[in-house]
């Protein structure tokens, strides 16, 4: 895809340099020496990132990044400053700039800085599209991700929950079975009427069944009125079920008859209660081989399985993880107050190559704990809380350094490797080594004069 930049520097040479710099790139590039050219060519241009000097005489960098970003939102924006002045770009990425440039500009790291800021919004805004193409077909845009396996999902719960068909979810651990369950009711017939959720291996036996069927008054010690159960307060609706598996057999009995009379009586009762709700059912557990055992009633297992939703786990769907990582870092966003702007794809990358024993559930903590603890407005490879042994290989951060390797070259290595890591971002990097910035600065330039970052 063919991304235009429009470049705003009033500094004549500069802009010359970075146009020549980035045409080679294949960018259509545009430029500008003002504020208010600038202005007149992103009214009158599709612009995907502007790069803009932050001092600029009548309408200045910030001002100019204000009325760009309300005209676009998904703009993607890098501002251009004096090594002098990068609080005023600092300040600037706090207002929503997805990164800075210091002069002299290094025509390397400029290039790698605009092909990362262009990648992410790519990303963004195709994570988007397949949101919507998502919620249009299917309606249902609580289930996130376009994998082939998360398509077959929602086609089968598109055609089931208009219905009042018994439904069987069953899948690992923290795969979103519950979610599964509350996008079928709520694009059924009873959508207006009550859902309610109950986890089967939270609860004793004794309190299970008072749970479902509620009880009468003086039906055991304690009971002082009457109270009703799950399926009373349901009349309509759907109750979720979840972890069937740990039933035991005197509430299966009950359950099987619900399913099949549509009635129950409370505990402790004389007589029975007729009931209109629909069942949705959900394991982690091999049902088949608990029923083989001996551990769960075969019929009730069939009345179960009128439709069955296997959902998938997360080692099979990786190429969702870029939609949910998107969707968890707005809503801790909104939950924390915080202003993370997104993530940059070195991290993606990291993040899709775990293994994810916890599923959905896990990486959502992951991001969680992400969000709270990070500094930076965007997420790098660093801020992530994963163990180097759990990324590829268990090397990424092992250094070359071998016998016979000068001074000079053991530094070269241990900078170089230090910017890969943090992607090129010399503050960070100067921070890790713990040296002052214009030391590192002039490192590179003495030791890697031709660093790609």
């Amino acid at each position: 895809m063919e991304h235009t930049i429009l470049i705003v520097d009033d500094d004549i040479p500069s802009l010359k340099a970075m146009k020549k710099a980035l045409v080679s790139e294949g960018h259509r590039i545009l430029g500008a020496t003002n504020g208010k050219d600038a202005l007149e060519q992103i009214r009158h241009e599709t612009i995907h990132l502007l790069l803009t000097d932050l001092r600029m005489p009548e309408i200045g960098g910030m001002k100019l990044v204000e009325i760009a970003r309300k005209r676009n939102p998904d703009l993607s924006i890098v501002v251009i400053t004096g090594f002098g002045s990068i609080e005023s770009a600092v300040e600037a990425m706090k207002r929503g700039v997805d990164d800075y440039l210091t002069k002299p500009i290094n025509i390397t790291e400029l290039r790698i800085l605009v092909s990362n800021a262009l990648k992410k919004q790519d990303l963004e805004i195709e994570n988007r599209e397949l949101r919507q193409e998502l919620t249009v077909k299917y309606g249902f845009p609580e289930i996130i991700g376009h994998s082939v396996k998360m398509h077959q999902v929602t086609e089968l719960v598109s055609r089931i929950a208009p219905t009042s068909a018994t439904v069987l979810i069953t899948g690992e651990s923290g795969t979103g079975k519950e979610l599964i369950a509350r996008a079928i009711h709520k694009n059924s017939p009873r959508r207006d009427k009550t859902l309610l959720a109950l986890n089967c291996s939270a609860l004793s036996n004794t309190l299970i069944e008072s749970e479902l069927f509620g009880y009468e008054r003086g039906a055991f010690t304690g009971a002082q009125e009457m109270r009703k159960g799950k399926f009373e307060i349901c009349e309509g609706g759907t109750l979720f079920l979840d972890e069937i598996g740990e039933l035991d057999s005197s509430t299966q009995v009950k359950l099987l008859r619900i399913l099949e009379e549509k009635e129950f009586m409370r505990v402790g009762g004389t007589r029975m209660i007729k009931v209109d709700v629909r069942l949705v059912a959900a394991t982690n557990r091999d049902l088949e081989k608990a029923v083989s055992e001996g551990e769960f009633r075969k019929d009730l297992y069939y009345r179960l399985k009128v439709v069955e939703i296997k959902t998938p786990s997360l080692r099979e769907r990786r190429e969702d993880i870029p939609l949910l990582v998107e969707a968890f870092i707005k809503e801790f966003n909104k939950k924390y107050n915080r202003k993370i702007q997104g993530i940059s794809p070195e991290a993606v990358n990291i993040l899709l190559e775990l293994d994810y024993p916890g599923n959905i559930r896990e990486l959502k903590n992951l991001i969680e704990s992400t969000v709270i603890l990070s500094r930076e407005e965007r997420i790098g490879p660093l801020d992530l809380p994963v163990p180097t042994k759990e990324r590829r290989g268990g090397n990424e951060e092992d250094i070359n350094i071998h016998i016979g390797m000068t001074m000079e070259d053991v530094e070269r290595e241990v900078i170089r490797q230090t910017l890969v890591k943090v992607e090129g971002n010399r503050t960070k990097a100067a921070a890790i080594l713990k040296i002052g910035l214009r030391t590192l600065q002039r490192k590179i330039k003495s030791l890697l004069p031709d660093l790609l970052f």
